[in-house]
């Protein structure tokens, strides 16, 4: 398995724990306009956890633009991923 799959793998994990929903529920195109659970308090908590898991600091625009989970997957890909 890749990084990149790894990665994927664990921000499923981190979105199924955090917005309380079943695993296999997650993957592409799963998104805040999907998800019941999402809201603006549990994006904070999942903001946190992805920062803690990952070692990556997101600016203000970044966590703004965090809204589904492809989007999170690209932008830990260009905080991790080099050059």
């Amino acid at each position: 398995m890749s990084a990149g799959d790894e990665r994927a793998a664990r921000v499923r994990e981190l979105l199924a724990e955090v917005l309380d929903v079943p695993l296999p529920s997650i993957g592409p195109g799963f998104s805040a306009a999907t998800a019941g659970s999402w809201t603006s308090l549990n994006h904070l908590m999942l903001v946190s956890q992805l920062e803690g898991e990952f070692g990556v600091i997101f600016t203000n625009a970044e966590i703004g633009e965090l809204t589904s989970f492809d989007r999170i997957v690209s932008a830990l890909a260009q905080h991790l991923e080099p050059g």
